[in-house]
């Protein structure tokens, strides 16, 4: 069986949606025994998951990328290891390597591609040799960016819903959040980022739409995200309105989502979009648009909005508080996510894994882990100067 090197480099950078994707398969991988021997590599922040060595490692810098390249070579080659995966945009230079890709909103809105962090993504897919996406949606976009990698080599596997955190939840639970927190109207629930490189994640839609409504009976719950709600935001919303932002934990999130008229979702972008889902799962009604993977991750279990007409949103926002429509899109949500679940996505992952290890060991492999050595130590060179 295969010894595995992990990067747990993306619990160093954030604990959002990523960190939730590989908390839960790492889990089922360490509960399933998948794998001879697994090493995480522990940045910062790393979980403790027993059945999975937790190795301290140092911090990732964009800027030392390349000789920290070596220096994951370096650990792989102390362990042993068959194959090596990393939570984010990391490689090494010489172990077989599965990627797995979340999307590529740098390549779409036109991020500035020069900047070391996305660098050394593309660095990272040009280097893995197998890949695993969360939605067709990412696949064909990788595809048709990195239009060299051979699409048997891509596969997709969608992100799942945990059902102990994300689930209906009893009447009682839901008031007494909801008194907890201030909520004595009705509510909307934004999660997440309402502010991103080119706006895509399309948080004026919503408000936008809010200013041309007028007078309404509702507030406005904002999720994670910018730590503050942004001063032209608060400004412009019509009279009696309010609009607060917390951190919550899953359970509380849970609660948020089963007490919400429903979840407004209006991102231009998303690689899956598992609020979405998670939203579906605790009974909440849902509001998206049919850009990206979002119409792929909601089905027809959403309200979905074409994501650039401020009436067709305010339209979407009156129609999802007519009782009928709320009852069906509730049922339909819960049916939907009920098919997410984390162990497809860690049965294909580990597969890859596996392929990849196989086919590590042949001479044009190793043929192009030379020639990818020669150049990551040169370019380590460039760096230090």
């Amino acid at each position: 069986m295969t010894t595995l090197v992990i990067d747990g480099v993306f619990f160093q950078l954030a604990s959002s949606g990523i960190a939730r994707v590989w908390s839960s398969v790492l889990r089922i991988w360490a509960a399933e025994r998948r794998f001879a021997h697994m090493v995480l590599l522990d940045r910062g922040g790393a979980p403790e998951i027993p059945g999975i060595e937790r190795m301290p490692f140092p911090r990732w810098h964009a800027r030392e990328a390349a000789a920290d390249s070596a220096l994951l070579q370096k650990m792989c080659d102390h362990l042993g290891a068959d194959a090596f995966t990393s939570t984010y945009y990391t490689s090494p230079l010489s172990t077989p390597m599965t990627l797995m890709v979340y999307d590529m909103i740098p390549e779409l809105f036109d991020f500035d591609m020069r900047i070391k962090d996305w660098m050394e993504k593309e660095t990272t897919i040009a280097y893995a040799q197998r890949y695993l996406c969360i939605s067709h949606s990412t696949r064909a976009d990788l595809l048709r960016f990195y239009p060299e990698i051979p699409e048997d080599s891509a596969v997709v596997a969608h992100c799942g819903v945990d059902t102990q955190a994300f689930a209906e939840r009893d009447a009682d639970e839901v008031a007494a959040f909801r008194r907890a927190q201030r909520l004595g109207r009705p509510y909307f629930l934004f999660v997440g980022s309402r502010v991103q490189h080119k706006a895509y994640k399309n948080s004026d839609l919503f408000f936008d739409a809010l200013r041309q409504m007028g007078q309404v009976d509702f507030d406005v719950f904002c999720v994670g995200g910018e730590p503050q709600i942004e001063p032209s935001v608060l400004q412009s919303l019509p009279d009696g309105v309010t609009a607060r932002r917390v951190s919550l934990t899953d359970h509380e999130l849970s609660l948020a989502y089963a007490g919400a008229e429903a979840l407004v979702y209006p991102s231009l972008y998303e690689g899956f979009g598992m609020p979405v889902i998670e939203a579906m799962a605790s009974g909440c009604p849902v509001i998206t648009t049919n850009r990206g993977s979002l119409a792929e991750a909601a089905g027809d279990a959403a309200l979905l909005v074409e994501g650039s007409s401020v009436p067709e949103m305010a339209r979407a926002l009156v129609a999802v508080r007519d009782p009928e429509t709320r009852k069906t899109l509730r049922a339909k949500g819960l049916k939907h996510a009920a098919g997410f679940r984390w162990k497809p996505m860690a049965d294909l992952m580990a597969r890859q894994i596996e392929q990849t290890a196989e086919a590590g060991a042949t001479p044009a492999a190793q043929s192009f882990f030379a020639e990818w050595t020669r150049l990551r130590h040169l370019q380590a060179e460039v760096d230090h100067q």
